[in-house]
């Protein structure tokens, strides 16, 4: 007779046998909150001693709330909690309890919404009181309390699945987080804050929602990442996507906006800038969709641009954080023809944030692996549901959903792709050796027949 597992409802580390249960699953996410918590405990430390240029100054991490020391101590003891936790996660050895996952999930709650009231109070009523001001530090609280979501995820996810909620999850996820950034990004621009502030935070916030919705609503358990993977696309998604972009609008400002300004040219009377904010950013979507729909069409049918692109085909599952998998190459052939033409043209920092907005939590939904249902924007946007199909592993599928906002000029163009009778199968290249990490992968498009062309 097999003894019977008793689970103490107050200890997440009750041992069990791998068979009975999937938390190394949620390792991978509560690493990556666990980095974000660590990243903000040695920076702030960091800045007690040294000017740092590229980090927000010491005041701007503490709010004042308690000494310095005495809230080191405590970031240092919740530090090791949450290594405690993820390591057991990550070993497979933790029992789900529904009873303490109910307490997490509403302590998380609760910590999340406080910290989001303090954060609109700091923007309306109390814009002079540095704690409700402190962004920085408000933003790492909200990253804590995704911790305890997350953990608390686990152990009500067969609790979850059971309830109506699964069913109308996978219909509200996109347009209430889409929703709900934008908002957020008004409700920023309109405060004190940094301009940067009002992108970065709703950007922030739809990157730890999509990842707990993968963890609790996956569409393919078999697409969940392992370190190995995460570690690649965190590479691609800081250098190529974080830094790269930024390096690039620099040396473009530098070499041509300056030089037109200087000369007294201006080309700002092509964009039409008596419209509504709303109007301008959503004519800079149709836009930029329409010519990076069409190098993206030749990225596939040209085989020299299809020997960087590939790089972005190279994964075998799909899930946000390889939305950011591209070859620094193929990157700025978009840059060219996404934002940089429209600084060119003098569209202002609010239309371009805005656009930002959506074109960040747009792109971490279309490459998420969430149990989704699109229904009619599937006709408008480009989805999850679409662009599922633009990673098939077969050309003939593949070869399609170029959009990469919009899918109105994929209808258009008769490049539209989405059988109602099956799901996609199998993704990735033709070819199975090519290479899978993130230096190899810079390398790839240099080594002759690597690639397989689609």
């Amino acid at each position: 007779m097999t003894p019977m597992i008793k689970a103490n409802p107050f200890s997440l580390l009750d041992t069990v046998p791998k068979t009975h249960c999937r938390s190394k699953n949620w390792a991978p996410w509560l690493w990556v909150l666990l980095s974000l918590f660590a990243f903000r405990v040695f920076a702030q430390a960091l800045l007690t001693r040294f000017d740092i240029p590229l980090l927000p100054n010491f005041d701007r991490w503490h709010s004042g709330a308690m000494p310095y020391w005495m809230l080191a101590m405590a970031q240092i003891v919740i530090l090791l909690i949450m290594l405690w936790v993820t390591f057991r996660f990550s070993q497979n050895r933790v029992i789900a309890n529904p009873r303490f996952g109910k307490f997490l999930a509403v302590l998380g709650f609760s910590y999340f919404t406080a910290m989001v009231v303090r954060l609109i109070l700091g923007l309306t009523i109390y814009p002079e009181s540095r704690w409700f001001t402190n962004w920085i530090s408000t933003s790492f609280h909200i990253v804590l309390a995704n911790y305890v979501l997350a953990v608390a995820s686990y152990h009500l996810s067969h609790w979850i699945k059971s309830i109506r909620l699964q069913l109308v999850f996978p219909w509200l996820a996109y347009p209430a987080v889409m929703s709900g950034g934008i908002t957020l990004h008004f409700a920023l621009s309109n405060g004190q804050q940094h301009p940067l502030v009002s992108v970065y935070f709703p950007v922030l916030l739809g990157m730890v929602l999509v990842t707990l919705f993968e963890v609790v609503f996956p569409h393919n358990r078999s697409w969940q990442p392992d370190s190995a993977v995460v570690r690649n696309d965190l590479w691609f998604m800081g250098m190529i996507q974080g830094i790269l972009p930024q390096v690039i609008a620099f040396l473009f400002i530098l070499a041509l906006v300056k030089p037109i300004q200087s000369l007294g040219w201006s080309l700002t009377f092509v964009w039409p800038q008596r419209l509504p904010l709303y109007a301008q950013a959503l004519l800079m979507v149709l836009i930029a969709d329409f010519f990076r729909y069409w190098l993206h069409r030749a990225a596939h049918k040209n085989r020299f641009l299809w020997r960087f692109h590939a790089v972005h085909h190279s994964p075998e599952r799909l899930y946000w954080l390889n939305v950011g998998r591209f070859h620094p190459v193929d990157k700025t052939l978009q840059l060219f023809l996404d934002t940089l033409p429209f600084m060119l043209l003098g569209v202002s920092a609010e239309v371009i944030n805005l656009y930002l907005v959506f074109y960040a939590i747009n792109g971490f939904f279309q490459h998420s692996n969430i149990e989704l249902r699109y229904g009619f924007l599937n006709y408008l946007i480009s989805t999850s549901e679409l662009h599922r199909w633009h990673h098939s592993r077969l050309p003939e599928e593949s070869n399609s959903n170029y959009g990469n906002n919009l899918s109105i000029w994929d209808l258009l163009f008769d490049t539209w792709f989405l059988p109602k009778d099956r799901q996609v199968d199998d993704l990735g290249l033709e070819n199975r050796t090519y290479p899978m990490d993130f230096m190899a992968q810079l390398k790839a498009p240099f080594i002759s027949k690597l690639d397989t062309y689609s």
